[in-house]
């Protein structure tokens, strides 16, 4: 049961990187309030989904609470690493 809230975080980890990533790939300059609209809808759906898995971690303990966001955060530190590792080799 820990692995699982671990995996969890860690895929929702996995999505909110993947939203912001779609966000900013999304940014003009000619369009401010289509910039604003995707950066606007990405926040919000990260932030949902965060929200999301902690609520639901939350009912079955604090100790799944705290394995979901651990897996949040070694997923927001692990994939800038791994990604900015291979732009160096590369």
């Amino acid at each position: 049961m820990i692995a699982l809230w671990l995996f969890v975080g860690g895929a929702v980890g996995v999505l909110n990187m993947l939203t912001l990533w779609h966000s900013v790939i999304r940014l003009r300059r000619g369009s401010p309030r289509r910039t604003v609209a995707w950066m606007l809808v990405g926040g919000l759906l990260r932030w949902g989904l965060t929200v999301g898995l902690l609520v639901a971690a939350l009912q079955c303990g604090i100790v799944p609470c705290l394995l979901a966001f651990i897996g949040l955060w070694l997923v927001r530190w692990c994939i800038p690493a791994a990604v900015l590792r291979s732009q160096e080799r590369g």
